[in-house]
């Protein structure tokens, strides 16, 4: 026992600090190459990470799990707007809702009010689903710009901010101007361009990054009913009830009391028709914008202004005060007007587990065929999301290998090393169990700085690549270090290590002394 303490004095020197030195090898190899490896292991967890969160938030995506059904057959086209609204059906199919929309192609006048965009817009027949809360997200309106409520009706727009750049506006305007056909409107005093286009604002109710399919604008049925409204074509600018008011849109910030006196002036100026202007009272919530402001209205006193006066004022009112952002707009006589045939049914699934069941039976059912490119899309999203989750736990389980088989290795191979003093050790008293514990020590200290220098390398490489903007989609970062996954992983490795030096130490001191210090197999 005294020789064995005597032995002990000397214990942590001889074992830890040489033994762990030769375990280590020469400059830190097995430290270095064992941290290659598990930094290796921690960039792949975390790219996994990374892109199961993105396959994740794709997967939870509105605009993702939103399938349009054009329609081909109105007949059959009706019958299936019916059944989709059929619970059973929704339960089946696993959708929470349905919509008819209808889409047209408008043009649009740029700020300039020359340059001409061609652009999409997309008509819900409701502005209150569940793809417009999508739409309406925080992390997708741009910079806040939206209007707090929507009236209802409304012929205002939703467009990206890809299409007011488009148009060519700095700022975000209150409102954008539509080509209409108006057809002499110049004798009034409108601006019209050679095939008779008159500019016809429309107010934007948000400015957001992007919208369903790819279109430019969303706005509701109502605009597409009052656009195709052949009772009183409201945005045909050859009305004289238009051009005899004048009617103005003060965004909050401007003095409209100081625009009002300016307005006044000009219609003294220029009218020969007293004119008074009314109260400064917020005016149509129809064609109310997201901006908040309110609206001035010039108007004859006992007669209508004269259209051509009215334009003349107009004109000089506007080269003042339209850099401040006031704009004309204008009392469109709507009345009530329905469009039967609809473009599309939306449907909007909770997942997309049934997404090829649900393409089968449109099919099978009535005949409508679905866009194969929306269920591919949908159907791969889906297998991808289980197809990463599954890789990204062989990775892990990969690593957990490599790693026991270099722990094996280094170990068998350091052990024909030192099998000699192993055995004197243990002809001198000292057990198995101590042998293995100062392995598990060493081997185990040198795991956990493995680790921790790995893991400070990943974070590093993280952040470098976020501080570059080098993101997906501009937004989502190709590594995510931090996560469940990565803690569970950290321990499974450590456990691994330390349950590994013990199986095989455990096997390798089997042998007795004299068989160690004689190398006897």
């Amino acid at each position: 026992m005294k020789l064995y303490e005597k032995l002990s004095d000397d214990y942590f020197k001889l074992f830890v600090r040489r033994e762990g030195k030769v375990v280590l090898g020469k400059g830190y190899s097995t430290l270095w190459l064992l941290t290659c490896v598990l930094t290796a292991t921690f960039l792949a967890i975390a790219f996994s990470n990374a892109s199961m969160q993105y396959l994740s938030e794709k997967m939870n995506d509105p605009f993702i799990r939103w399938m349009d059904i054009p329609n081909r057959q109105e007949g059959k086209f009706k019958e299936l707007e019916y059944a989709l609204g059929e619970p059973e059906n929704m339960e089946r199919f696993n959708y929470e809702s349905y919509q008819a929309d209808n889409y047209q192609a408008y043009m649009f006048f740029g700020a300039s009010g020359t340059d001409i965009r061609y652009l999409r817009v997309r008509f819900f027949d409701s502005m209150q689903t569940d793809l417009m809360q999508a739409i309406l997200a925080d992390d997708n309106v741009v910079g806040g710009a939206c209007i707090d409520e929507i009236p209802d009706p409304t012929v205002g727009l939703f467009i990206t901010e890809n299409a007011i750049r488009l148009l060519g506006y700095d700022a975000f305007p209150a409102y954008i101007e539509i080509q209409e056909i108006s057809v002499d409107a110049d004798t009034l005093g409108f601006r019209l361009t050679a095939d008779g286009m008159a500019h016809t604002p429309l107010p934007v109710l948000g400015i957001v990054k992007r919208l369903p399919s790819g279109v430019d604008m969303v706005a509701s049925q109502f605009l597409f009913e009052q656009e195709n409204n052949d009772n009183t074509y409201p945005f045909n600018m050859n009305n004289r009830s238009y051009a005899e008011t004048l009617t103005y849109f003060v965004p909050e910030g401007v003095d409209e009391e100081a625009f009002a006196e300016a307005l006044k002036a000009a219609a003294r100026e220029t009218s020969s028709i007293p004119a008074y202007v009314d109260d400064i009272s917020f005016w149509k919530p129809e064609i109310a914008s997201f901006r908040k402001g309110e609206y001035v209205t010039l108007r004859g006193e006992t007669t209508p202004l004269e259209p051509l006066e009215a334009a003349a004022m107009d004109a000089a009112i506007l080269e003042t005060w339209g850099e401040k952002g006031i704009c004309r707009v204008f009392d469109y006589t709507f009345s009530p007007y329905e469009t039967s045939d609809k473009s599309y049914l939306s449907v909007y699934f909770n997942s997309l587990s049934q997404i090829r069941s649900f393409e089968t039976w449109v099919n099978d059912e009535y005949q409508i065929k679905v866009d194969m490119s929306q269920v591919n899309s949908k159907e791969n999203f889906n297998a991808v999301s289980i197809m990463a989750g599954i890789l990204s736990w062989a990775i892990i389980v990969f690593a957990i290998v490599c790693i026991v088989l270099f722990i094996v290795n280094l170990l068998q191979s350091y052990f024909q090393k030192v099998k000699r003093n192993l055995g004197t050790f243990k002809a001198f008293g000292v057990s198995n169990r101590r042998l293995i514990s100062v392995y598990v020590l060493i081997v185990g200290a040198i795991v956990l700085s493995s680790v921790l220098i790995a893991l400070l390398i990943s974070f590093f490489a993280q952040e470098f690549l976020i501080l570059i903007h080098f993101l997906k989609d501009g937004t989502y970062s190709y590594l995510s270090l931090w996560s469940v996954k990565t803690m569970v992983s950290i321990l499974i490795i450590i456990v691994a290590s330390v349950s590994t030096v013990f199986v095989v130490m455990r096997r390798l001191l089997r042998q007795t002394p004299g068989d160690l210090i004689y190398d006897r197999q």
